[in-house]
């Protein structure tokens, strides 16, 4: 895209794909619809008001929707009074969770191409499909973090109060699910856990409950049940959970809140 100038005041720009944009643009009110594709920007832009950037951040490419301001280029946003990020987080998996999981939204080849909005009106959003994953994100970079906080979303599930605090077998189910998330990433036990991170917690012992008639019988020996048999167990039967899995899947499909 090359024009001399271009205003979007209370426009919507979508990018349907990854590609060059050439021109000076002003705007107030302007939402960006990135997806997951880069712009990168050569001009001289600055936008006030509210600027909304749609983006996707995609797990598996560890890459997401995102600006990239060329040398000799600028882009102000320090007029912005709300710079809202609304992020959709796709294809996570705690197995391919690491340090360099993250992108940043807007970045800039030289210093000085970017004239930052204030930290304080910041504003980001992010829609995510697996429990197991949570986001930093910090806005003096603009750049979003992904975590595995599987341990954590147990403790809270079993927890007084919690969701599955007060179901039959609750014990026996805590324990196998941290059997499973200890595993080696990429171990069968480890893939069937992520995909309990996409389940409702009573689903996910429901699975769980279903895969320990298979393992073991359920008893209070299961805590001295070590992870190299129960993870060889699992393994055994790795196929038949996963087809109750997609079962329990296809009926809770609808829309992420």
């Amino acid at each position: 895209v090359t024009a001399t100038s271009f205003v979007a005041n209370s426009a919507t720009i979508n990018f349907g794909n990854s590609l060059a944009f050439n021109s000076n643009i002003t705007g107030s009110g302007t939402t960006l619809t990135l997806g997951a594709n880069q712009v990168t920007y050569t001009g001289t832009g600055s936008f006030t008001d509210t600027l909304t950037l749609n983006t996707t951040f995609d797990g598996a490419a560890k890459s997401g929707g995102n600006i990239l301001i060329k040398s000799g280029s600028t882009l102000d946003l320090s007029g912005v009074s709300t710079l809202a990020l609304v992020v959709t987080a796709t294809n996570f998996d705690i197995n391919n969770i690491s340090p360099d999981t993250k992108y940043t939204v807007i970045s800039a080849e030289t210093v000085g191409g970017l004239k930052p909005t204030p930290e304080e009106n910041v504003k980001i959003t992010i829609n995510n499909d697996n429990r197991f994953v949570d986001f930093t994100f910090d806005a003096s970079t603009l750049t979003l973090f992904a975590e595995d906080i599987a341990a954590d979303i147990i403790d809270e599930d079993f927890e007084p109060g919690g969701p599955l605090a007060n179901i039959p077998n609750a014990a026996n189910i805590k324990k196998s699910l941290e059997l499973m998330e200890d595993a080696p990433n990429g171990s069968d036990a480890r893939q069937a856990f992520n995909n309990f991170g996409l389940m409702t917690p009573l689903q996910e012992a429901d699975a769980t409950t279903h895969l320990m008639q298979d393992v073991v019988k359920p008893s209070d020996t299961i805590a001295a049940v070590n992870n190299q048999v129960v993870a060889s167990n699992i393994s055994s039967n790795i196929t038949a959970l996963n087809a109750r899995m997609d079962k329990v899947q296809a009926a809770n499909k609808g829309p992420v809140s």
